[in-house]
């Protein structure tokens, strides 16, 4: 992100990225996800169906801590 805006142009570009950890939708959405790549992760022989149970099952649990996907602020001034 800051090299697109300096190439548009913008000057004292900056970032900053926040990884949130536990946050109370993380295994819901983790569930799901692996609901949804279930055959393909397995199709592909990157998972067994056991492997997913087994993490699902520590999902179940709470003690597992998960992140979600980064949010990425970039924002600079036009020249």
């Amino acid at each position: 992100m800051p090299r697109l805006l300096r190439e548009a142009g913008l000057r004292q570009v900056e970032s900053d990225v926040y990884f949130p950890l536990a946050a109370p939708a993380c295994a819901a959405l983790e569930t799901a996800t692996l609901g949804q790549l279930r055959p393909d992760l397995t199709g592909a022989g990157l998972a067994t169906s056991e492997d997913i149970d087994a993490h699902l099952a520590n999902l179940a649990t709470g003690t597992l801590d998960l992140a979600t996907p980064p949010l990425i602020s970039t924002w600079g001034r036009k020249a």
